[in-house]
Order: C-alpha cells, then structure tokens, then sequence
C-alpha cells in the first residue's frame, strides 16, 4: 500500500511540474536577475541558554529581495523575525536586517544555492531561572550561513532554505537553525 502511495505522489508531481518545467526551460534564455520572495517555517534554537530552559521550536518569517548579479551571484536583503519560549518565562524574538552574499549554481530550472552574510538583529529576551534573571531589549550583530535550493517556473519561483544563525540577545546564547519554504517572483 505504501509503494501505491508513494507512486501515486510521483505521477503527480511530474503531472503538475512537467509542464512548468517545459515553461521554464523554453524561458531559460531570459536570465531574470531580480528576485523577491516571502520565507517561513521553523526556528530549531541550538543555544545553550535555550537547551538548558527547554526552548520549543519556535517560527520564523522572513521578506527577502536580491539581485543577481549574474547567473552565478548575487546579493540578497532579508527582512524578518523570528521568536521562540520555553522553561522559567523563555520568551526571545528577533527583527533581523540581513545581508548575504549569494553563490548559485543554475541547472535548468533548478538552483542550487549558498549563502552567507550577516546582520543586525533588534532582540527581546525574557528569563526567570535559578542564577540567571534577563528582561532586556539589545541590538546585535550576527553572522548566518545558509544553503537551499529554488525551482524556476518563468517568473514564479519556490524553494527550500537551511539557514543557521550565530546569535547572543542580552547576553543569552540563542544559535539556531532556521528551517523554510519559500515562494516568489523572478523578475
């Protein structure tokens, strides 16, 4: 029953994705350089502080623009926030500011990409343990790197990002993956 299943879901995903895929490999010719796209999905926090007071996976949002420069690279610019909360009043979120130099690899309809680039991060924390009492607001600087991949359908585009953060809000260790689907256009 399970292979039915499974077999049922490839035949259609090639019904749907065929065509587009068709769509987009007669418009490969035309390199569309401007991207803007919404991002969301999971915030998976890593941060010792977090671990130790039981941080749940939170959520995370992002508005991302780019620019590529050509097929290869680019730029991208990255508006969001994210938020997570756990054990003894854990509550942190973030707006981050980000920019990111991008390295892509076009193949067809599909592109794979890294990324990696840095940010300012307007943090909120909040946390009431044994020894250790935060209630404060903070900027930060923080480094990210990140890997996806998009499929192209003429101007649409959708894709997976893996992003990982390097990140202290008021003094708590708050890393984490960042785990996202996103869908835009190409322009």
């Amino acid at each position: 029953m399970k292979t039915l299943r499974i077999l049922a879901l490839a035949a259609a995903a090639f019904l749907l994705l065929a065509p587009a895929a068709k769509a987009a490999q007669q418009s490969s010719q035309k390199f569309l350089p401007s991207t803007i796209t919404f991002s969301g999905g999971a915030y998976a926090p890593e941060g010792t502080d977090l671990d130790e007071n039981d941080a749940d996976t939170g959520w995370v949002g992002f508005l991302n623009t780019g620019y590529m420069t050509s097929p290869f690279w680019g730029l991208q610019f990255d508006l969001g926030y994210f938020e997570t909360s756990g054990a003894n009043g854990l509550q942190v979120s973030a707006f981050p500011i980000a920019l990111s130099l991008k390295l892509a690899l076009p193949l067809s309809f599909v592109e794979p990409y890294v990324l990696g680039g840095g940010g300012v991060y307007f943090t909120q924390a909040e946390l009431e343990s044994p020894g250790l009492s935060v209630d404060d607001s903070s900027t930060e600087f923080a480094p990210h790197a990140a890997g996806g991949i998009n499929l192209n359908f003429g101007n649409f585009q959708i894709g997976a990002e893996a992003r990982y953060i390097w990140l202290d809000a008021s003094g708590l260790d708050v890393d984490g993956w960042m785990i996202m689907g996103k869908v835009g256009t190409r322009y």
